[in-house]
């Protein structure tokens, strides 16, 4: 039965509303690996990018955990076989699954504006996706320190690493394309 292990992390530039989603799809078996045996090339070989307009944090982390369950399930080659661990260090990704009966019974309608909440389309599509995959969500502590990792920590802190260096490298190729406008102007 084959098992694997699927790391997502975003990087944000909350001002402009573009982000980076990135994720790392591994067998489980690769976690039984010592940490410090693990290349950074590894990682960075198999690590899949994307870029997003027009977002928020919430909204990336929902956007990437969903890219990638899409992406995991289009590669699947016939019935569904052994388990996927998602691991991720979002609040709101991991609460999906213990929030999912309340955000039902309630229609996905905010309790104080009485509007459909802004994400409630993500929601239900990341519930589908539960309901078809079985998946389990592990709650990953983001940004600790390099001295603690375990083999768990390391990728992740990995993927949270190349994520963030996309995202500047982007932010650099934005701003030079918007002094170009400029000065075409």
């Amino acid at each position: 039965m084959n098992s694997f292990a699927l790391f997502t992390d975003v990087s944000l530039n909350p001002e402009l509303k573009l982000g980076v989603g990135a994720y790392l799809v591994v067998p489980a078996a690769f976690l039984e690996v010592s940490p410090h045996s693990i290349e950074i090339s590894q990682i960075t070989d198999q690590l899949v990018i994307q870029r997003f307009e027009g977002t928020s944090s919430t909204t990336l982390e929902v956007q990437t955990v969903l890219w990638s369950l899409e992406d995991y399930r289009s590669g699947l080659k016939g019935p569904k076989l052994g388990k996927l661990q998602v691991y991720s260090d979002s609040q709101c990704v991991v609460n999906l699954l213990r929030r999912r009966p309340g955000l039902e019974a309630k229609g996905f309608v905010s309790k104080r504006t009485r509007q459909q909440l802004k994400n409630a389309c993500l929601y239900r599509r990341f519930y589908e996706f539960y309901d078809e995959l079985g998946f389990e969500i592990i709650k990953v502590a983001g940004h600790t320190c390099s001295c603690s990792h375990n083999t768990v920590n390391r990728i992740f802190s990995l993927v949270d690493k190349n994520v963030r260096k996309i995202l500047n490298l982007w932010m650099r190729e934005f701003e030079v394309d918007s002094k170009e406008k400029y000065f075409d102007n």
